[in-house]
């Protein structure tokens, strides 16, 4: 699906315009005129349809990086998407830190709990533990260490919880 964008002008004798591109935006504000005839230069950047509001948002996209989110990151799907929302968004990495930081991230999709528990049966972390015993390991009081600890994240994306660990 293609992304549509909207120039508001900061000029309020102006009106803006619909884009869909870096190119249609460049031609469209190269003589873009505000009523007194006047050309417009700054503007608004606002996303108005598509399917990377949640990272147009995270990263704070305006008229100065508006490149870069055509170049870089409009093209992000899934798991890179939500990498960079959670860098953007948690970490406080700028847009031009983030590429390099996406293979550092790990994401699981689920609670803490479920992350926990799913890291206990692969890593074989009660396997030393005679099995009787085994149920008597509290798996939520791991996950809540975990957060506490700060060695994962919980975060939420488009109503779904991810599990962030870095």
């Amino acid at each position: 699906m293609t992304n549509t964008y909207h120039a508001t002008p900061y000029d309020i004798s102006a009106t803006g315009f619909y884009f869909s591109s870096y190119d249609d935006y460049l031609a469209k504000a190269a003589d873009h005129r505000n009523a007194y005839g006047q050309i417009v230069e700054e503007f608004e950047i606002q996303f108005i349809d598509g399917d990377a509001f949640a990272l147009f948002d995270a990263l704070e996209v305006t008229q100065a990086t508006l490149s870069a989110w055509f170049d870089q990151f409009e093209g992000l799907d899934g798991d890179e998407a939500r990498k960079a929302i959670y860098l953007a968004s948690h970490e406080g990495c700028a847009m031009d830190q983030i590429l390099e930081q996406l293979e550092d991230v790990y994401l699981f999709e689920g609670t803490a709990t479920e992350y926990a528990e799913s890291y206990i049966k692969e890593t074989g972390l009660l396997d030393q533990i005679p099995e009787n015993l085994r149920f008597y390991f509290d798996v939520e009081a791991f996950a809540r260490d975990l957060q506490l600890g700060d060695d994962i994240a919980v975060i939420e994306i488009d109503e779904r919880s991810f599990v962030v660990q870095r």
